[in-house]
């Protein structure tokens, strides 16, 4: 009898737990994305705040310290950035539209390089002709697609502007608090995980130092290059570089090409456009600047730090981005890395070596 009750009693106890992990989940969703970058955010910068810790021993003044750094460093300018990219979003909305729906004007602007022209005139002679309407209209459906997305994005980010600051106050104050307290939420975890304390450890010392790698080594890599980028945009005189710096940013995720997917182009029209120097100029920044970020910075902030395979990176930012929006930029490598750490931890558990 008492051995009835107390089964009753457990899975009354577990309906009950997971009942209001399911209320507080509703609770907390429209605050996931907030409280999860800043965490990331606070995973990075923790060695910083730990070197600041030891300078200011108040605890409350030595966060308010790491938290102020977090926000001059990157959200602020990460914002502002943001701001004018979808100005100039706006700004080419219209002129793409027009080329898209009148194909003509693509010739005519064809024929101010004339380069441009003649090799206009021989793709048509020997390609262009030879495809079939549906082909032709299914790339302008899909081109309309695609700037009819982007419209929207800007449109909807300059309307909730005063929302997306209040956004990111909200993040400062989450990240101050995870400076502050968060030793308290990892203890918390850390006791309630039902593994040997061998194993717990090995887990969270791999899944910061995975973490640590694939944002620092993959992400914070792109936006190097994506600076580098601007720079080189913003020097040669590009019309709309803040468009190409974000699609320089996507590119760099790509396993083969990178971020000369974006800048090669653009030197060729350099060239076109604006004479052999500028583009055989640009075309030295890109190959000795831009391409080489990627080799400098990645071996300094990754060190002997977990790193990932390119290529399972390039499907986890396309497949985040589709999953959770531009939050998966973010959230999508921690869940590989955290993936892997669990594989890694699997193996060491049931004693699986690699061949």
């Amino acid at each position: 009898m008492l051995d009835d009750i107390k089964k009753l009693g457990n899975i009354f106890f577990i309906i009950s737990f997971l009942l209001f992990l399911f209320l507080g989940y509703l609770i907390f969703a429209p605050f996931i994305g907030i409280i999860t970058v800043s965490i990331l955010l606070v995973v990075i910068f923790y060695p910083i705040h730990q070197k600041i810790s030891k300078i200011v021993k108040n605890s409350v003044l030595n966060s308010l310290i790491s938290t102020f750094i977090i926000l001059t460093t990157l959200l602020l300018p990460f914002s502002l950035i943001l701001f004018f990219l979808t100005k100039e979003i706006i700004e080419l909305y219209p002129l793409i539209a027009d080329y898209i729906t009148n194909p003509n004007l693509i010739v005519e602007k064809l024929k101010e390089s004339p380069y441009l022209y003649k090799l206009y005139l021989k793709l048509q002679e020997f390609y262009l002709n030879k495809l079939d309407n549906n082909f032709h209209d299914s790339i302008i459906n899909y081109l309309k697609q695609f700037t009819a997305i982007m419209f929207n994005f800007a449109k909807t980010f300059l309307s909730n502007i005063i929302l997306i600051f209040i956004a990111i106050f909200i993040m400062a104050i989450t990240i101050f608090f995870l400076f502050k307290d968060g030793y308290k939420l990892y203890n918390l975890v850390y006791s309630i995980i039902p593994l040997e304390k061998e194993e717990k450890d090995y887990l969270f010392s791999n899944s910061y130092a995975a973490v640590q790698a694939v944002i620092l080594g993959s992400v914070f890599v792109a936006i190097a290059q994506a600076i580098a980028s601007l720079i080189g945009f913003l020097v040669a005189g590009v019309e709309y570089s803040l468009v190409l710096t974000f699609l320089t940013f996507f590119a760099a995720f790509i396993p083969f090409g990178g971020a000369s997917l974006v800048w090669v182009p653009v030197a060729i029209y350099l060239i076109v456009s604006k004479g052999l120097l500028v583009g055989i100029l640009f075309t030295l920044y890109g190959t000795f600047v831009i391409s080489t970020v990627d080799n400098i910075i990645r071996p300094i902030v990754v060190g002997t730090k977990i790193d990932m395979h390119p290529m399972i990176m390039f499907f986890a930012i396309i497949g985040g981005l589709s999953t959770f929006g531009f939050l998966g930029i973010f959230i999508a490598p921690v869940i590989v890395a955290l993936i892997d750490a669990f594989i890694m931890l699997y193996k060491k558990r049931y004693g699986i070596e690699n061949e």
